[in-house]
């Protein structure tokens, strides 16, 4: 016994190095060498497509289960086996249809072995662009087939022309202008205009027209005066309306007791109220190319989201060619009309044609793909350029004024002012305009001639104008005395 009782400090030694021995033993069954998983770190595709994320791991004790964790979400078991060590297979995760642009999904994959040691690899699934650039031209397509339509806007300007067309037989007094028939065109009664357009549809003017300018009767008032003077053939004198001539052409224009004349307040007016309308408060409201619009599933019969035919439905009020650009070939300029024309006229100082095409056109391909940033951010170029237009276009139209006051061209002047304040008051239209209502208020009602008096323009009142313009529009300050 005591023999033995010598010997106890060596067991004790012993039992030790059993357990440091059995401690490496099961470091080393847990070492990564024993637990390992493996996946595809970083993969792209476009929305609604079907992306096959690789996966492969090892387990020394085998493995007990495998997941799969969605952006932090509920564990979706893909394997549960205890007889392999190897683990050896593939998951599909479809890019939701309504993916945007700049969403990331993060899936997380979890190796778990027998003896409840494990392991996990993620990886990251990007939205790639369905169009990857932005064409040069308006045209986009989906399976072959185009996805733009505004032939309801094609057919509003086809109106306008043809109102425009009947006003200046009456300026010429080749015809007597008829209200009732200016009102039939402008709600197109019976489709078409009560006989007055050579066309028909379905469309009309009048119920596209900027709300209060409604309410106030902007158009019917100007109908029902041009009208009056159209039966009277009176000649225009200062307070009285009537036939004043032109001395370039020596025809002879309609003007009201202030000189401003009918088709061009009339025209210009319905660019404004319903063209500038339209595209300020109706299609880029967030109503119609906000961030909740649809953008995934196509429109009953169309192959176009409402998304993207909002869009090309603003476009279409401007209306240009498709391959519009800036330095437009002369010989093309009849392929430019109304927004797009004007554009046309002061791009030569501001680029306005390439700014709002490229606009236009990288704002329908980040339509294409979910690309709501991009969207928006294109939406607010367009907002700023197509307001400079009219502001640029209504000093263009004050210098020709000026020239011709200069020269002693009253008929003239009241031809190019009525151009300059119609284009002054189509900056009304924009919810964002950097204009105040107050100072588009004194441009048409003093600046364009004291108490909204054509015939007391003066070169002081029309200079005045134009420096408040370019005292709001600091980027015309170059090309002001040249547009």
């Amino acid at each position: 016994m005591n023999y033995l009782k010598n010997f106890r400090p060596f067991y004790g030694l012993l039992a030790i190095a059993m357990v440091l021995a059995m401690s490496a033993c099961k470091d080393d069954k847990n070492d990564d060498s024993a637990l390992t998983l493996v996946v595809d770190e970083t993969i792209s595709a476009v929305r609604a497509n079907t992306v096959t994320i690789n996966i492969t791991g090892f387990a020394e004790a085998r493995a007990g289960s495998l997941t799969a964790t969605l952006d932090g979400g509920t564990a979706e078991e893909l394997l549960t086996t205890s007889s392999n060590t190897e683990v050896e297979t593939t998951y599909d995760f479809t890019i939701p249809a309504d993916a945007k642009l700049s969403d990331t999904y993060s899936i997380t994959f979890e190796l778990i072995d027998i003896t409840l040691q494990r392991t996990s690899a993620t990886t990251l699934i990007s939205v790639e662009p369905l169009l990857a650039t932005t064409p040069s031209t308006y045209g986009f397509e989906r399976d072959g087939n185009t996805t733009v339509s505004y032939s309801g806007q094609n057919e509003r300007l086809d109106m306008v022309k043809a109102m425009k067309t009947y006003l200046v037989q009456g300026d010429k007094r080749e015809t007597t202008i008829s209200a009732a028939t200016l009102n039939d065109a402008y709600a197109n009664v019976g489709d078409n205009g009560n006989g007055f357009f050579d066309f028909t549809s379905t469309k009309q003017l009048k119920d596209k027209t900027f709300a209060p300018d409604l309410d106030n009767n902007f158009m019917e008032n100007l109908f029902a005066e041009a009208e009056a003077v159209s039966q009277a053939g009176t000649n225009a004198s200062n307070g009285v309306a009537g036939f004043i001539e032109r001395e370039n052409s020596g025809s002879t224009i309609m003007v009201d007791a202030n000189g401003r004349e009918f088709t061009q307040l009339i025209e210009k007016g319905l660019m404004g109220t319903v063209m500038y309308n339209q595209i300020y408060n109706t299609y880029f409201s967030d109503g119609r190319t906000g961030d909740d619009v649809e953008n995934t599933t196509l429109r009953e019969g169309t192959n176009y989201t409402d998304l993207e035919h909002h869009w090309d439905e603003a476009f279409g009020y401007f209306n240009p060619p498709l391959d519009f650009s800036s330095n437009w070939p002369e010989a093309r300029e009849d392929e430019v009309r109304y927004w797009s024309d004007y554009s046309n006229v002061v791009d030569p100082f501001i680029r306005s044609n390439d700014e709002i095409m490229n606009a236009f056109l990288i704002g329908r391909t980040a339509i294409v793909n979910n690309d709501l940033i991009g969207k928006n951010t294109q939406r607010a170029i367009l907002f700023e350029k197509l307001e400079l237009v009219a502001a640029a276009t209504s000093i263009h139209y004050i210098n020709e004024s000026l020239k011709h006051l200069n020269d002693g061209q009253i008929g003239e002047a009241f031809h190019t002012l009525s151009e300059a304040w119609a284009f002054v008051n189509a900056l009304i239209y924009s919810p964002n305009r950097r204009i105040s209502l107050d100072q588009i208020e004194t441009i048409k009602e003093t600046d364009l001639g004291a108490n909204g008096n054509f015939w007391n323009a003066t070169a002081v009142d029309l200079n005045r104008a134009k420096d408040t313009l370019v005292g709001i529009f600091t980027e015309l300050e170059d090309v002001k005395d040249q547009l």
